[in-house]
């Protein structure tokens, strides 16, 4: 197995670890979750990846909460 092999093996194991965590606190909405885990560098991909989502929802998410923030 070669060293790229692995680090995507631990890369796809890390998103279902936090994407349980995620679950376990079911009180919060989609909008919040996507905007944690973009706080932490995750694009909108990686992000609907591990929501179990779409990319188009994700950005959608994004522009609602930037929109009730006022773009912050």
């Amino acid at each position: 197995m070669s060293e790229q092999d692995i680090l995507e093996e631990i890369s796809k194991k890390l998103s279902v670890l936090i994407s349980l965590e995620l679950q376990r606190d079911g009180t919060k909405a989609v909008q919040e979750h996507v905007m944690h885990l973009s706080r932490f560098g995750l694009t909108t991909g990686e992000v609907a990846n591990i929501l179990n989502t779409t990319a188009g929802t994700v950005a959608v998410a994004k522009s609602r909460v930037k929109r009730k923030t006022g773009g912050k």
